[in-house]
Order: C-alpha cells, then structure tokens, then sequence
C-alpha cells in the first residue's frame, strides 16, 4: 500500500473508527457466506486516513482472505486499467494465498491492449468485451476469496473508473470483496459509482454496496493518538486541523517534526520534507498559471478574491479567476460559500505550498500583497500580518511602508485585542533604527505604544517609555506633549507616586502655551486633584479659568472628568452642596454622552460613583460604576477595571451585598497584582476584610483581620487614603473579633485627634459609631455615649440619612447598656427607618436585631417578633451572620456588652455542656480556636471555669430562643 499524507509520519498507532471496522468485517463475512461480491467505498478529506483505515481493517478483519491492493498515481492516468495491472502485475510482491499464474498477466496485458490508445474511442460492444474479460480474471482470482482495494480512485484512468461500474453493474460471482477508496471532492462528480445499498442493514444482512465516510477524529481520539504531547498544545494542534489525523501529524512539532509551534508559518516552522514529498504530487503538474496562483494563494493568510491573487500572481484577473475555478476543481483551492472568496482546502496544504515556493519569491509577493490591499483598501489589521511578514526579513527595503501599516492596525484593534496591538507597536518601534531622520517617527510610535501597555495594565512598561520619550515633545498648541504627560502622571498616580504624578503634572500645566485645547488642561487639574486626594492632602485649586469658557470639540468628557473630582473632594470635605452642583454638571455631560467618548475615560466615571455613593445615591452610583465596567471589560483595559471594581464593590458593601462586595474585591486584587499597584491593592485587601468581618462566619474573624494587617502592610504611608481605609479596616476587624482596644486605638491613628479630623467628613458619623461600640464593648458607658454625640454632631452638619442612621444606632446602643430600653427603642427604631433611606440594609438589620432584643426586655412580644423576623429577612439577603448571633444576646449588664456576637455564641454552646470539640465542629473551627475563645469569655465574665461560666449564662440568658 502506498504512503499517503496519513502515513507520511511514522510510529502512529491506529485509534477509534469501530464501528467502520464492524461494517468491513460484516461485508467480508458476508462474501465468504454467500460467495458473491460485496462492494465497501471508503471516501474522507485527504488525509483523514482512508489508506490507513483499510489496511487496518484488513489486518483486523480478513486476516486470512488472501489480497491484491492497487493504487493509482495523477502522473499515470494515461495508462490503462493501471489501477488493476497495479494490483495483479507490476511491482507488486505476491500476495498471501492469491496464486498469480503467467497467463494472468498475459490476460490483463491483453485487456490494456483491447482499449485503443490515445483519441481513438472504442466501440461500446467492444468496451464490453474488454471489461467481461477483466471480470472473469477477477472471478478466476477470487473463486477461494479474495479482498481487492483499489485506493486512490481520484487519480484513476478512465479505463479503470469505467471496469469498476461495470463491476458494480455485473456483479462478479465469486466471494469478492472490493474496497473502492477515493477523495470525493476530487472526482467528477461526489458518487462516481452510483449511489449505495440504502436498504436497511442488519448484522445478519449487511448492504452489498456500502459507502463508509470518514469523519474528523473526535479531541478524546487524538489525544489517544498522541498521549505525549500538552493537553493545551494538543487542543490548539486539534483546532487547527480539525481532528484530521494525517494532517495532525504532519504539522511542524508533531511526530514529524522537532519543537515547532503548529500555528504560527515563521520563519523554521516547516514541515517535513516528507510531507511535503507527499502534498507535493497534487500540484507538480499544474499548468505555470495554475501552479503560480496557488503559489500566490500561499501568501495569502485569509480567503482571498480573484483581483488580489491576480495582483500577487502578476497575471490579468481574468486569468485569475480562471486558475482559481480550475484548482478549485482539484480540490486545492476551495470556493468560500456566499463570498466568491478561495481559500486552500486546509491550513497544512497552504504551509506546504508555502515552503515549497522559493522564499525571495515569497519576499516580493508578499510586498505586492500589501501594495494590492492598500490599493484595494482592506483593513489595516488585514494588511498588518504582511508588513509584520516583511519586517522580519533581514533588508529594510519597506519598513516605512510596514510601519505606517502596523501602526494603522495597531490602533484599530487596541480595544479589542490589545496584545497584539502592543507586538506590531513593538516590532515598528524595532523597525525604526534611531537616526536623526526617524526621532519624530520613533517619539510618536512610542507614545502609542506607552498609552496601550498603560491601558493594558503594563504600567512599568509604560512609565519607562514616557519618561524617555516626553523630553522629546516640543511645547506645542494642539496638546500632544501636555497630552503625554497626562498619561505619564496617570501612570504614576496608578503605582502610587503621588507626589510624582502632581509634580509633573503642575510643572506642564503652568507651562501650556497660549491657545492651548482645553481638554489637555482638564486633564492635568484632573491628575493634580486626583493624587492629592489620594495622598491624602486637600487638592489645591486649579487654574482660574480651568472650569470657565468654552470647553471645546471634544474636550466635554476631559470637563466632565475634572467635575467629578473635584465634587468628590468636596464630598470629602464635607462641603455638600458645592459637591452636588459640580457631580449634577459633570453627571450631565457624561450621560449625555454615548459610549465611544467616554470608554477612554474611566477615571471619570469612577469618580462620579463614588462621589455618588458618599452622597448615598447609590443607584446613580450603581449605574456610573456599572457602566464604567461594561466599557473597560470590552476594551480589556486593566488600568480602569481596578478602579472600578472597587468603587463598585463599595456600593455594594453600603448597600448590604455581602457576598457581591467580596467578589468584586478580591477580582479587584487579582487585577491590582497583575498591573503592579500596591496602592490598588491595598485598597482591595481593606475592602474583601471590611466585608469579611461584617459576614461573620465562624472563621471570617481570622480572615477578615489578616486581610486587613495585609492591607495595612503594603500601604507604605498610612497618612494616604489607601493607608488610612486599611487602617480603618483593620480597626472594624479587631472589634468585631473580639479586640475594642486596638480597635479604638486604629480609629484615633487614622483621625488624627479626638475630632476625627482627617477622616472624610461625610462618614465620620459611621466612625464614632465604631468608636462608641468599641467602648461598649471595652465596658466604657460614659466613653461610648461621649463618642455616640459627636456622631449626632456630626451627622447634624452633613444632613445625610444614613450617616444619622449610625448615630442614631449608637445612641440607642448607648441607651440599651444603660438599662433605659424605652429611650433606646426610638433611636433605635429611627436608625432602622434612616438605614432605609440610605439604602443600608446590612446596619439597617442590624437596628432591627437590636430593637427587637430591646423589644423583649420590654414584654412587647409582637413589636420584637416584628422586628426579628425583618432582621431576619435582611440578614438572609446580605450574606450575614451577624444578625442571627446578635438576636441571641441578652440586654444585660456591661460584661455582656463586652462580649461579641461570636464570643456569646460560643459561651452559651458551652454552657450546655458541648466539649471544645464538639463546637467546633459545629462552627467548622479548630478545637484549639474554641479554647482561646473561651479564655477571653472567662476573662470578660470575671470566672474561672466552665462551671462558672454555665452558671453566669443561666443567670443572664433565662430564655430559650
């Protein structure tokens, strides 16, 4: 059997196609039972292992059936019945059990000779007598069985095609098997031998004429077939061919070839040169217009029309158009459906043809490739793959040309696929050599590519090259070096160099020029404001006219950027109403916009959700931030996702979503690592804690305080905003696992003195509210209700429902560990409805737990079931257990204030008689982790033993909830 493209690579054992080795199995049984012909046609693509199908399935299932194989070859279709002559005569070793006496081969030398040579046409009755004779010889061969495979029927003569109908018409009377294989494509017509057998079949009764198609190997069957190689490899290498095994094998790195990776046609990446050998024979004989556009179409990476093969193959259209039918014929070229596009019938035969043109030729054609879509007007990216093609080339004979390509293509495709813009930015910065003639060239290359790798999140890469290159832009009206130092800022305020970012930023805004566009201006008081803020400093105030006159064509979202800081370090400072005027203006502007013009500016939207958070109006909040998302994640920009993902995981944490603000921080961290920003990140491990602690599951202390000190560790200048919010998270943290001390302590670190000054000042309420618990929690009445009225002062000033919310809340704890439970149900009883109408719904369940514990100490039974249940609901629906632990306390004296929710939790599982393990088990913590539990309950219970401590729980706890 001869080697075709499935046997081109060696060592292949064969895998799957069962049920196809049934069918050939069933046919033979059934010639041998019933002594007559069965006809089985193997077709598939070239390459999906026909030859290798049957001759396994000779070996498998006629291994005692003698047998005569022929193969037919393109550079022999003018001899006749060469196909049989083939299996019976020529240069064939003799067959196991098949007798091949002399006057079998006179007889098939006389059959040659009986068909007239050359354009003489023999007559039909002579015709006849000759294929009648031909069949005897068959009958004469197969009277004991015989398995007769005739492969490669696409190549046969006419003389061979028209003795096989006729043996599908006159069926031989004898147990014969015949095994009809051939590439459907390439034949006259898709069944030259009439359709087959479509009678049912059975076990018992298989089809006399049956066609077996073979299909792709599925991914399971490859990887069957190479166990060696990487599953990722391996599935790419199964995409690209599509499961078609020798095509598989003949792919550079397969078991063909060394090392090379199977997509990509560079420079080594060849097949072997026995492969090749074997693709070879379909086009060694093309007439030199055929076989110089099909060389032409190896160029070309995607399908292609008529017009650009003409321009690559230097002949008419016409001529083009022609060739392309006629290698369409062959099945080299396949027709594109609805497009009148060619394209190779697969990838493996284009690499083939590839390397087989000679590579200065190659060189030149790929030139007129990309001279031909520019002429055409293709797209940039369709014509990058032929500059990137030309530029590795050792002469620099058109790296203008291919610069000015790539650099085209580059920015066409940055949103979506931002790698690869960043490779041909690369390879055209490479391009450029550093002459006095390209400094222009060069600076504006490496501009774009320092504003995509910042945008993809490569910020040291994107610093080092604006550093270089912003010295090279003059001072100039239209922006472009004002511009380059806004992203060199952007940059360094991302990786938290503050001070950095404001420097440079104030030295090129005091230096624009006259006549300068508005927007460049915008955005560097933008960056001052910005990194200000976040070094925690007041931002000083811009430039007179920064926020005056005409902001100009396409300036309105730079206007609108710097609006929305500045309203949210108003916001910060309190200053409410100035805050709302400028987020009102800027709000305007952005939603008037469509997305096109604001998915450049994410820092913009970002500053709008926050400002509206702080102002609690979340659902603008929730929609800026959202929106900001959207447009990041579709233009795979890292630099803004981070951002967003915190401000949107706030919104959720104030809104009550635990589970939601935990995930959109850690993703945020997960992005912070990966671009390098310990400032982000930080942020990001303050905010999964904040939200850890407030969850409360039984091991979320722990967790939720190693989050925070994290945090805390990487903010290397706690006085910063990112310093002061891990800080603060770790203060939240410390008291609710149990530690009001350092919980207080933190709190004040942060604030700066008794006043809290230097924290926000529209969430300073939330803080003294903290405050307040710590000192409930630490035993210190008169200290909790001191802090619980600077949070009423304080949120009196600043007018904001939930801010009074949390003051309200302290209060009425304040109230409660005093013992004055009516008084303390009404504040408590306002901070729920204030909760409400700030959108809190986490504290809000949490002055609901507190008002019904206040309710039963009261004897109001439905006022606290009421209010239980409601609790309840909302502490379902934000993910907390806080609530569940708090509606198990008692309202008792100071010791048990000092407990938390977890440590009274624990204290009373004990004081059932539960062991340490067997709490633990409950809670789902070490046994170890109960024990120091217990040794701070006994210390805050002022007793020494679990006896001690069962009898002071039955003391304080006489109900059974």
């Amino acid at each position: 059997m001869t080697s075709g493209l499935e046997n081109a690579s060696t060592g292949l054992r064969f895998v799957g196609r069962r049920p196809q080795l049934a069918r050939i199995e069933r046919a033979q049984d059934s010639a041998l039972s019933r002594g007559q012909q069965m006809v089985c046609e193997v077709v598939g693509e070239p390459g999906i292992g026909k030859t290798r199908f049957v001759r396994e399935a000779l070996e498998r299932c006629v291994p005692a059936v003698p047998r005569a194989v022929g193969t037919c070859a393109p550079d022999e279709r003018g001899v006749p019945f060469h196909v049989f002559r083939h299996a019976f005569t020529e240069g064939q070793p003799l067959r196991r059990g098949l007798r091949l006496g002399r006057f079998t081969g006179e007889t098939w030398m006389e059959s040659a000779a009986a068909e007239p040579p050359g354009p003489v046409r023999a007559s039909d009755a002579q015709r006849f007598r000759t294929y009648q004779l031909a069949r005897r010889l068959i009958g004469l061969a197969a009277r004991d069985g015989l398995a007769l495979v005739l492969d490669d029927l696409h190549w046969a003569d006419a003389s061979s095609a028209g003795l096989i109908a006729h043996l599908l018409r006159y069926p031989v009377p004898a147990p014969l098997l015949l095994v009809l294989v051939y590439r459907p494509r390439q034949m006259a017509t898709p069944m030259p031998f009439g359709p087959p057998d479509f009678r049912e079949q059975t076990d018992a009764e298989p089809a006399a004429h049956d066609r077996i198609e073979l299909d792709p190997l599925s991914l399971a069957e490859v990887a069957a077939l190479h166990p060696h190689v990487d599953e990722a490899e391996l599935r790419v290498r199964y995409n690209v061919t599509g499961g078609n095994p020798g095509y598989l094998a003949a792919l550079p790195g397969g078991p063909a070839s060394d090392g090379v990776d199977p997509i990509r046609e560079a420079q080594g990446a060849w097949l072997s040169d026995t492969v090749v050998a074997v693709l070879r024979r379909e086009w060694a004989d093309l007439p030199s217009v055929e076989l110089t556009c099909l060389r032409a179409g190896s160029v070309v990476d995607a399908p292609f029309a008529a017009d650009l093969l003409a321009a690559i193959a230097q002949v008419p259209t016409a001529r083009a158009v022609e060739a392309g039918w006629r290698l369409a014929r062959l099945d080299l070229l396949r027709r594109v459906p609805g497009t009148g596009r060619f394209a190779f019938r697969h990838p493996v035969l284009r690499m083939a043809v590839a390397q087989d043109t000679d590579p200065a030729w190659r060189a030149e054609a790929s030139a007129r490739a990309l001279t031909a879509l520019v002429e055409l007007g293709a797209p940039p990216t369709d014509q990058a793959r032929y500059a990137e093609r030309l530029l590795a080339l050792p002469n620099g004979r058109w790296a203008e040309r291919c610069v000015d390509v790539l650099c085209q293509a580059a920015q066409e495709i940055r949103r979506e696929t931002p790698d690869l813009a960043i490779r041909w930015l690369r390879l055209a910065l490479r391009a450029l050599r550093p002459t006095a003639g390209s400094t222009q060239r060069r600076r504006d290359v490496a501009l774009a590519l320092a504003q995509i790798t910042g945008e993809a999140g490569n910020l040291a890469e994107s610093r080092a090259l604006l550093q270089e290159i912003v010295p090279l832009f003059p001072a100039d009206p239209q922006g472009r070096r004002a511009h380059a130092v806004a992203l060199w800022a952007r940059v360094e305020r991302l990786l938290g160099n503050y001070p950095e970012a404001a420097a440079i930023s104030r030295r090129e805004l005091a230096a624009l020029p006259a006549g300068t566009t508005p927007g460049v201006g915008y955005r560097l008081a933008t960056e001052i404001d910005v990194a200000g803020i976040l070094a925690g400093r007041r931002p000083a105030a811009g430039p007179p006219d920064a926020l005056t006159g005409d902001p100009g064509v396409g300036s309105a979202v730079d206007r609108a950027g710097l609006l929305a800081v500045r309203s949210l370090a108003a916001v910060h400072d309190g200053a409410l109403d100035d805050a709302r005027g400028l987020l009102d203006a800027g709000a305007r502007i952005v939603d008037a916009l469509p997305d096109r013009e604001v998915r450049d500016h994410p820092d913009c939207l970002t500053a709008l959700g926050l400002t509206e958070l702080y102002l609690e109006r979340q659902a603008d909040a929730a929609r800026h931030l959202d929106r900001g998302l959207t447009l990041v994640r579709a233009s795979h920009r890292d630099d803004g996702l981070c951002q967003l993902l915190l401000g949107r995981s706030q919104v959720a944490y104030h809104g009550g979503h635990l589970t939601t603000a935990i995930g959109l921080a850690t993703e945020a961290g997960i992005v912070a690592r990966r671009i390098g920003s310990h400032h982000l990140l930080s942020f990001a491990l303050a905010f999964e804690a904040e939200a850890t602690a407030w969850r409360g599951g039984p091991r979320d202390d722990d967790r939720a305080v190693a989050l925070a000190r994290s945090a805390v560790g990487i903010a290397t200048d706690l006085a910063t905003w990112c310093g002061r919010t891990a800080v603060l998270a770790l203060a939240t943290a410390a008291l609710l696992s149990g530690d009001p001390a350092t919980c207080a302590e933190l709190v004040r670190s942060a604030g700066g003195d008794s006043r809290l000054s230097r924290l926000q000042t529209t969430l300073r309420p939330m803080w003294f509210e903290l405050l307040s618990a710590a000192a409930l929690a630490a035993g210190e009445v008169a200290e909790a209700e001191q802090q619980a009225q600077r949070a009423m002062a304080e949120a009196d000033q600043i007018g904001l429902a939930g801010q009074r919310g949390f003051a309200e809340s302290a209060y009425g704890e304040v109230l409660l560990a005093r013992g004055e439970v009516p008084a303390a149900m009404l504040h408590l009883e306002a901070a729920a409805d204030l909760f409400r109408a700030g959108g809190m719904a986490l504290r809000r369940s949490l002055a609901l737990a507190s008002l019904a514990r206040a309710a039963e100490a009261e004897d109001q039974a439905g006022r606290a079931a009421r209010a239980r249940r409601r609790a309840l609901e909302l502490a379902g629906w934000c993910g907390t257990e806080r609530v569940g632990l708090r509606l198990a306390r008692p309202v008792g004296p100071a010791e048990v204030a000092a407990l938390t929710d977890r440590e009274w939790h624990i204290a009373r599982l004990a004081a059932t008689g539960a062991t340490s393990r067997l709490i633990g088990r409950q809670l789902n913590i070490s046994p170890r982790t109960v024990e120091a539990h217990l040794t701070r309950i006994y210390r805050k219970a002022g007793v020494a033993s679990r006896s001690g401590l069962v009898a002071w729980v039955a003391r304080l706890d006489d109900t059974d909830r």
